[in-house]
């Protein structure tokens, strides 16, 4: 059923590519040999979807850019000596992108001492207006990024037997 549903609409793009085409054809006069005229269809056409995704396209590209700038995590030497640890995570919506992205500041907090003995930023965007739209089974073509080193780290520092501690005292 979704395939057929897709197929109508992109039979639906081509044939309004196909009008647009025509009607660019007429405007301005052309003379065209039926290669020409395939490729203006066809680039009629993929200039359709690139408006239709544009939001999704630049939102995915914005999105690498703030991945590879922000995302970070950090682990202090002294880790080693936290016995008690709570976790404290604070969302924040960036301004001034197409799409919205949140990025979140999580800081693991030594209960006895009160010191942050780890911390990391990871971020997430939704997708874009059309797939928002269009999602059947509520996936908007969103993503996340978090630091590469995060769950070894977790791992390794065995941060939920500290969380649990710190929980029950």
């Amino acid at each position: 059923m979704i395939a057929i549903v897709f197929y109508a609409i992109l039979a639906g793009l081509i044939v309004i590519a196909a009008f647009i085409s025509n009607r660019l054809i007429k405007i301005f006069g052309w003379s065209l040999s039926p290669n020409k005229f395939f490729l203006l269809h066809a680039g009629v056409f993929v200039g359709i979807l690139c408006i239709l995704f544009f939001d999704h396209i630049i939102g995915a590209i914005q999105f690498e850019y703030i991945c590879h700038r922000k995302v970070m995590v950090k682990l202090e030497p002294d880790w080693i000596n936290v016995r008690r640890a709570k976790l404290e995570i604070k969302s924040v919506k960036l301004k001034g992108y197409i799409v919205p992205t949140f990025c979140s500041s999580g800081k693991y907090q030594d209960i006895d001492s009160g010191k942050i003995f780890l911390s990391f930023i990871q971020c997430s965007r939704e997708g874009g207006i059309l797939l928002k739209k269009i999602s059947f089974n509520g996936d908007s073509g969103g993503s996340y990024c978090t630091p590469k080193e995060l769950p070894d780290i977790v791992r390794a520092t065995n941060v939920e037997v500290l969380l649990e501690k710190g929980d029950s005292q």
